[in-house]
């Protein structure tokens, strides 16, 4: 029975969004598995045969699966194995998982896995571990998930197993993405995609296509996303499998949406939510449910999009699915402010944020982080054990050899001694790799301290910037590049809303890294109070106080302070009743403006001071400019980091200059693809070299 055990690891490892059961010929199994069952005698072949054929229904008929492994539970039990009984009980926890049935699935997760640790079954054990990590990953408890992934990829590099390493990467890469962390979440689905590759494991392929798909969504990177969905789509339709089609129509309608091709949209969308309901995947239900409500809200039919958000809403509340009652109480706190419901809008908001906040906890965050280290330092240690017992090796080597010598005579005396000296001197020489390597290991040890910390700053920095989404929704047509030199930035981007003033501001703090980081902070909390708190609206208001704010925060109004702190900023102010209508003011940056109608660049000045640095004695004023806008002009706004980068063929600076010339070329294309020019543009022209200063530019399209 543990050989049947070990093989059904590959065959009843049925893990929602990272493994799906490969097979050349669908059909042609089950139809040789039926034919099995029908003159099989009632014992544990019987029962292999059941949850075989139920673990291939997953993905076909998901109805027949359920039917299958509850008729293999039900004779495991009469047979009194419990190998088998847990063996069902997993695969039932699999199916309520797909279901959305979450506690439903953690019961019988939990149960199975007590029968497999009592059956001493490591393997068996690792597996329902790993699946009770993707349940956690949709009830929003990351931190516990990704304990679990890393502690099932130990076992599964343990035993070289390609085909489960690469699902827990690819988990893995999923739990960062739902944080945020764009950059290690493609990383771990292209170390899954390479696994996979080398397996030719294409149902493998086709998930890992579409998690860098979302991996690429994520970063608003759109056509790179479809391309990637639509190759994971044409391999699960040539599969038959219906979750990885789910999946990818899904992914495929948000792109359209947020492309804004709604009616587009809503044709993958609806395939999939007609799909959804047939199978009863309540997970998948929620999420269509509320992306075609999103679309119903783009063409202003509300009354469509409040029917679908809130069927999403109870489907989500019934099942425990965080992430959608998150999704739902977000959109019904837009619908009702929108239909100037403003209580219900308050409400809902109020439910968003408490949901918000119970996944995306300080402690959560630090804890997931804290898993690849813990796991990475684990591997180091296993290595340094090895090298151990190695010398351990050598040593006794050395010793047989001086017993060897010993029993040679006394002709070999003189020999002896020289040896004495040597070993002496060897002996000397390897106290002083130990003390270098206990150095070594203290300086480790401190500069992971540092890093660490440095990285929660990060972490506290990110959350203080406001969200581009956010902005987005009151300039659709706009981009922000945010890419600091080192972890965290002295650049920083601001917005708020006061009365009918939507005001944003772009700032460069003196130094980058950490000094840089604490000056932002210190500006983004002087700036709300300005708006905020005062209600000072006018840009050239705002600098003056946010001088004398910085002035104060840092003693710069005394004589006796030898600081000299400060920023460069640039704020715009819009009239939320006609955005043509802006007021702008610069501390030492300027308004870039690139009219309709021309190819030329219009440079709305900067005062030539910054903020900060002075004593009391330099009162400072600065001067506000009003513009009128046409719609179709673009301006933008920039902190130094990108024009100063140095690269090219001779290594000089980029220079503001051709900064604007690139700025005119680009100026009539879309904003999503403007940023991926600018992107593009600034990584060329830096190659290989170190990248010089924090990097902030923002632009929008009226």
């Amino acid at each position: 029975m543990k050989k049947n055990s070990f093989y059904l690891i590959i065959l009843l490892i049925c893990l929602s969004a990272n493994t799906i059961l490969a097979q050349k010929n669908v059909q042609a199994q089950i139809d040789s598995l039926e034919a099995v069952l029908k003159t099989a005698a009632p014992d544990t072949g019987k029962i292999s045969t059941m949850l075989k054929l139920g673990a291939i229904y997953q993905h076909v008929d998901p109805n027949k699966m359920s039917a299958m492994v509850n008729q293999a539970l039900s004779l495991s039990k009469e047979l009194r194995s419990d190998e088998w009984i847990a063996e069902s009980l997993f695969l039932d926890g699999v199916y309520q998982n797909d279901r959305g049935n979450f506690a439903a699935a953690k019961k019988r997760y939990q149960e199975a896995l007590i029968l497999f640790e009592k059956e001493k079954d490591q393997i068996r054990a690792a597996s329902t571990i790993y699946s009770m990590g993707v349940l956690e990953v949709y009830t929003g408890d990351y931190a516990q998930a990704n304990e679990k992934f890393f502690k099932t990829l130990k076992i599964y590099e343990f035993l070289d197993d390609k085909k489960l390493m690469s699902n827990c990467f690819a988990a893995i890469g999923n739990v960062y993405g739902r944080q945020g962390n764009n950059n290690k979440e493609l990383e771990f689905h292209l170390k899954s995609l390479k696994l996979r590759a080398e397996m030719k494991d294409n149902y493998g392929i086709s998930a890992s296509y579409i998690n860098i798909g979302n991996a690429y969504g994520r970063r608003q990177q759109f056509d790179t996303a479809l391309s990637y969905y639509f190759k994971g789509l044409k391999i699960a339709e040539e599969m038959k499998n219906q979750k990885w089609i789910l999946n990818s129509l899904g992914n495929i309608g948000s792109v359209y949406a947020l492309q804004g091709k709604h009616k587009e949209a809503l044709k993958y969308l609806s395939k999939g939510l007609f799909m959804a309901e047939n199978i009863g995947d309540k997970k998948s239900l929620c999420t269509f449910l509320n992306t075609i409500g999103q679309c119903y809200f783009n063409l202003k039919d509300y009354s469509n999009a409040k029917a679908y958000y809130e069927r999403s809403l109870s489907i989500g509340i019934q099942t425990g699915n965080k992430e959608e009652i998150k999704t739902s109480y977000l959109n019904l706190a837009e619908l009702a402010n929108k239909s100037g419901d403003y209580k219900s809008a308050y409400d809902y908001h109020i439910s968003y944020t408490n949901v918000k906040d119970s996944i995306l906890n300080q402690e959560n965050s630090a804890q997931i982080n804290d898993m690849q280290a813990k796991y990475d330092s684990e591997k180091q240690e296993q290595q340094i054990a090895l090298l151990n017992k190695d010398k351990e090796i050598q040593t006794g080597k050395f010793k047989q050899q001086r017993i060897v010598t010993w029993s040679i005579g006394a002709g070999l005396f003189i020999v002896l001694i020289l040896t004495f000296f040597i070993f002496r001197q060897f002996k000397e020489k390897q106290k002083a790799n130990i003390a270098l390597q206990s150095a070594y290991q203290e300086i480790e040890v401190k500069n992971k301290d540092i890093t660490d910390s440095i990285n929660y700053a990060k972490r506290i920095q990110t959350a203080i910037l406001p969200s581009v989404e956010n902005i987005q929704k009151y300039l659709p047509h706009s981009f922000i590049i945010y890419q600091p030199k080192d972890i965290v930035s002295g650049d920083f981007y601001w917005y708020a809303e006061k009365d009918n003033r939507f005001i944003i501001a772009i700032a460069d703090c003196t130094g980058h890294g950490v000094p840089g980081a604490f000056m932002s902070m210190v500006g983004n909390d002087i700036l709300t109070q300005i708006v905020i708190e005062k209600g000072i609206t006018k840009p050239n208001l705002i600098l003056t106080s946010l001088h004398d704010g910085v002035k104060k925060s840092l003693k710069q109004d005394t004589t006796s302070s030898d600081t000299k702190d400060g920023m460069d900023i640039a704020i715009v102010s819009f009239d939320k009743t006609n955005y043509c209508n802006i007021e702008y003011a610069g501390a030492l940056r300027p308004l870039w403006l690139v009219k309709s109608d021309n190819k030329e660049i219009i440079e709305y000045k900067a005062d030539k001071h910054s903020i900060g640095g002075a004593y009391s004695a330099d009162a400072r004023e600065f001067t506000n400019h009003e513009i009128k806008l046409i719609k179709g002009d673009a301006f933008y706004l920039s902190t130094d980091g990108y024009a100063d980068q140095f690269g090219g063929e001779q290594g000089k600076k980029m220079m503001t200059k051709n900064m604007k010339e690139l700025l005119i070329s680009m100026h009539s294309k879309q904003m999503l693809e403007q940023k991926h020019i600018l992107e593009t543009n600034f990584e060329n022209w830096k190659g290989n070299r170190e990248q010089v200063d924090d990097v902030l530019v923002f632009g929008v399209t009226i």
